[in-house]
């Protein structure tokens, strides 16, 4: 079980705790299994949905679009993370 404390507002350093337990042992299987690769088209996606929502001029469609792009940022960045912690790990002979 998940120790998550509820707040009246969450900020980065949350989203990249939340996105560490997703894909943490335990954690949700999709997100953990998931490359760079593999959410490339989501990250597009989303990104072009944010631009729409720039388009239609909608603060409260934009904000929620900048939300799922960011959620891709933090993926991301994880998986980056994980890769560097794994190339400074020392090598088994």
């Amino acid at each position: 079980m998940v120790d998550f404390q509820y707040k009246d507002s969450y900020g980065v350093q949350d989203l990249e705790e939340i996105v560490r337990i997703l894909r943490a042992p335990g954690g949700c299987p999709w997100d953990a299994e998931q490359t760079h690769q593999s959410i490339r088209r989501n990250f597009l996606e989303e990104s072009y949905e944010a631009v729409e929502a720039i388009d239609e001029g909608s603060a409260e469609h934009l904000q929620e679009e900048l939300g799922d792009v960011l959620l891709q940022v933090a993926l991301h960045a994880e998986m980056e993370r994980e890769l560097l912690r794994v190339r400074e790990e020392p090598r088994q002979n």
